[in-house]
């Protein structure tokens, strides 16, 4: 519930900041839309494990054709977008860049990828171009990152219903409504987990990526395998949490562990002295 009401705050604050330049984009006209209160929530427990078209085309900045497929085979962080949003849209992408940032032990391209996709048919090379410089992605991360739009727009609104990725535009606000969110695939195409770019921390996006290696870990991966067996996603609270019962288990073994040594050590000394005597 804190993320969805999370995400409804950063969607609201978008509508306010983006009025003028939605305007300007479709030049005054107001497509009609029904306003869905459900937008802003995901139900992870309904889409979790579906499975992406990997077949869907894809135009990059710089103006070159790829699948969606060529991004599977490694985690895949996947932000869904407008370009000529100035509000929440700015803020989800350069939360997570902050985020990623902030997360050790893994590297873009190397570890994961990210991609953010515009779900406004209007979009164009243009915008694409125009949000991605209003950002200022220059490091690494960010030239390593990659920003696209939809080759055919018919493709926008089978391939979000499928993923359970609601938006709406609303007339009064001249903005698309939507959720805030951070998908993350699995190597082989599958939507593994959904975190809200105000509800989440750098080691909520990190277990995110390990969770979504889905337990294929190389040996040098060894510690973040370790790391992600420690932790669990609370749907509750929309992060990850402890691995309580897994402490508990691991507590209670050593424990039984503990006893039975002890007690294999008294016997053998009781066993010794029966001999002595």
């Amino acid at each position: 519930m804190n993320a969805f009401i999370h995400s409804i705050a950063l969607a609201l604050m978008g509508s306010v900041i983006a009025v003028s330049s939605a305007m300007a984009e479709y030049g005054g006209a107001n497509p009609n839309s029904d306003i869905d209160p459900k937008t802003f929530q995901i139900n992870e427990k309904k889409v979790l494990g579906t499975k992406l078209d990997g077949k869907t085309v894809l135009i990059d900045e710089a103006g070159n054709a790829f699948t969606l497929g060529d991004y599977f085979g490694k985690p895949l962080i996947l932000v869904l977008s407008y370009y000529t949003c100035d509000g929440s849209c700015s803020v989800i992408n350069q939360d997570l860049h902050s985020l990623l940032n902030q997360v050790k032990g893994l590297d873009i391209g190397r570890d994961y990828h990210v991609l953010t996709v515009s779900f406004d048919s209007h979009d164009s090379l243009k915008t694409l171009g125009a949000f991605r410089k209003h950002l200022g992605l220059t490091d690494k991360l960010g030239r390593g990152w990659t920003f696209a739009t939809f080759q055919n727009p018919d493709d926008i609104a089978p391939f979000a219903k499928k993923i359970g990725y609601k938006f709406f535009w609303s007339p009064r606000d001249a903005t698309f409504f939507h959720p805030g969110a951070f998908l993350f695939i699995t190597p082989k195409g599958r939507l593994n987990r959904v975190l809200y770019a105000l509800n989440s921390s750098p080691s909520d996006v990190k277990l995110a990526v390990l969770d979504s290696k889905q337990g294929k870990f190389k040996p040098r991966e060894i510690i973040n395998f370790a790391i992600s067996l420690c932790y669990s996603y609370n749907y509750s609270q929309g992060s990850y949490t402890l691995n309580i019962p897994l402490f508990v288990g691991a507590g209670s073994l050593t424990l039984g562990i503990s006893a039975f040594s002890i007690s294999v050590l008294v016997f053998r000394r009781r066993k010794m002295r029966e001999v002595q005597s």
